[in-house]
């Protein structure tokens, strides 16, 4: 159910069955397979998305040709949502454009566009979804905060480490995860090249605390990988 996927959304979590019900009514779905576009930073805006199924890259290319990815965006996460706080009075100009890339990482990947125009609307009549709004704003930027301290405070190999016990949490309770995201996107989402993750994941299995067999890596010591990262 459409509600029930929105209510999923950190921002949109405080919002009432009545409230969900309504910001329903404006959202357009979207599906994408692996390796499409959904919007260049060349594009008009039209409205922040919700990822609900898949995987979605933000990325920038430097004038050199180098990416840098941003984000990846899992299921129930937004992108695209600060341009429209950010440039409240801009977003309806036919030169606002979107201030990056979206690549869908997986096939399958469906997404939920909240239209600008139309979620401005709803706002301006009802200030009290505002109000509910903030608290799921403050929740994200405390998980953006905690990523620049992931990539300025820490050398690369408690990074690696790092994500690695993140997605093994996420895995409910096994000790091997599957990388859904190539090494390429990995490494740059570490803030590092492929080459030194690589580097990085062979000195972690060489010191005996993972195993990695391709996309497949398995915890062999929790405590020193937990040890390690501290």
């Amino acid at each position: 159910m459409l509600s029930d996927n929105l209510k999923k959304v950190y921002i949109f979590s405080g919002l009432d069955e009545t409230e969900l019900e309504t910001l329903s009514k404006i959202v357009k779905q979207k599906s994408f397979n692996k390796g499409d576009i959904i919007f260049f930073d060349t594009e008009p805006y039209l409205g922040f998305y919700i990822t609900v199924t898949g995987l979605v890259k933000i990325y920038k290319i430097s004038k050199d040709g180098k990416e840098h990815i941003l984000h990846l965006i899992s299921p129930f996460n937004t992108f695209a949502e600060v341009p429209l706080f950010e440039n409240f009075n801009e977003i309806f100009e036919e030169s606002f454009r979107y201030p990056a890339n979206a690549m869908a990482l997986e096939d399958d990947t469906r997404v939920i566009l909240i239209p600008a125009r139309q979620f401005r609307e709803l706002l301006e009549k009802d200030t009290k979804i505002c109000i509910k709004m903030v608290s799921g704003f403050a929740k994200r930027l405390r998980h953006m905060n905690h990523h620049i301290e992931e990539l300025t405070l820490k050398d690369v190999t408690r990074r690696v480490a790092g994500y690695i016990l993140k997605e093994q949490g996420n895995a409910k309770g096994s000790d091997s995860i599957s990388l859904n995201i190539s090494k390429n996107d990995l490494a740059a989402y570490l803030g590092t090249i492929p080459e030194t993750l690589s580097r990085t994941l062979k000195k972690l299995q060489d010191e005996d605390m993972i195993t990695v067999d391709g996309k497949v890596i398995k915890i062999c010591d929790m405590d020193r990988l937990k040890d390690f990262v501290v």
